[in-house]
């Protein structure tokens, strides 16, 4: 496997296992936990299914000198990447990026979340070569197949949609018999879409400074700290300095989500942990977390987590 064996991936990798049809790749004990399982799909086709929490940044990213693209679907999890020239680009739930082989990158950050994904690496020269004997045929000519997308030097982050989503669903529940043709199969119909079915020619990934970072970083630890109140996006764009537009969009890009559904998100876990308190009442587990109206602190829970506090309580075997 020429792109998990290289210095990107080694930086966290303990050992590998060699079954039938792929390598498993264990993660260092010392750096995080989970496993990355790779398959040799084709000649000129990888593909690695990563499941992990690690602990450490990764450097040197797509540090190799062959003609390639990396593409990366987030299934969950966040991934924050520097790249060479000092902007910042992000992952999250649901994204997919394609990297050209000369994007430097200094580090990779996926010590956010439990990282989840499918990573593919097209080896373009082997993969045309491979996808014409595929289908009996001479159509398909690296410049008109991957002329839309491929930059050297290009990064494109974009959202996944309900067809590719299915797509992806389907590569996580293959059956044993005919895994590898299966696999084939799958990836292919994946690029073929990739391909196709987006316009590449507008590119919409945010690059972001470090600057902007270290203030949207701080936005979110504001709501974080202040969970027993309500800071509109006005002032909390005010306490950082920011104007609200590139903070909304930076937020969103970063956490996945809008800064209201994340901070109401962060204070329905936190009235979770609280409930199970016996010492405090519902009253003042919603006042903690910035509600004086109990009918709207119960109609947030409900909202957030499907059923009433009370029930919460009673599944808990409180009833106070």
């Amino acid at each position: 496997m020429i792109s998990l064996d290289n210095k990107y991936f080694t930086q966290i990798i303990d050992k590998k296992i060699y079954e039938k049809n792929y390598i498993k790749y264990i993660v260092d004990s010392y750096k995080g936990n989970g496993y990355i399982k790779a398959f040799n799909v084709m000649d000129g086709l990888e593909v690695a299914y990563l499941d992990m929490d690690v602990k450490v940044h990764m450097k040197n990213m797509l540090n190799i000198d062959k003609k390639c693209i990396e593409i990366t679907c987030c299934l969950n999890g966040q991934a924050e990447i520097m790249l060479d020239n000092g902007k910042y680009i992000f992952m999250s739930d649901g994204d997919i990026s394609l990297f050209g082989y000369q994007t430097k990158a200094a580090y990779c950050d996926v010590t956010g979340k439990h990282f989840k994904g499918i990573r593919i690496m097209i080896y373009i020269d082997k993969f045309i070569l491979g996808l014409n004997k595929m289908f009996d045929t001479d159509n398909f000519e690296e410049d008109k197949f991957f002329g839309k997308i491929f930059n050297s030097d290009r990064v494109i982050i974009s959202h996944g949609n309900v067809s590719l989503n299915h797509i992806l669903k389907e590569l996580y529940v293959l059956p044993d018999e005919y895994n590898e043709y299966l696999m084939r199969i799958k990836v292919v119909e994946l690029i073929f879409y990739l391909v196709s079915g987006i316009d590449y020619k507008k590119n919409d990934t945010i690059y972001f400074s470090k600057e902007s970072i270290e203030k949207i970083k701080e936005a979110r630890k504001i709501l974080l700290d202040n969970l027993d109140k309500f800071i509109t996006i006005k002032e909390l764009s005010k306490q950082v300095n920011m104007n609200t537009t590139d903070l909304e969009k930076g937020f969103k890009s970063i956490y996945g989500t809008t800064i209201f559904t994340y901070g109401k998100m962060e204070k329905m876990k936190k009235a979770k942990e609280l409930l199970e308190d016996k010492a405090l009442s519902i009253l003042e587990v919603s006042l903690a977390v910035g509600y004086s109206n109990g009918g709207k602190f119960a109609k947030a829970f409900k909202e957030a987590f499907g059923m009433l506090p009370t029930q919460y309580r009673k599944e808990k075997g409180m009833s106070k």
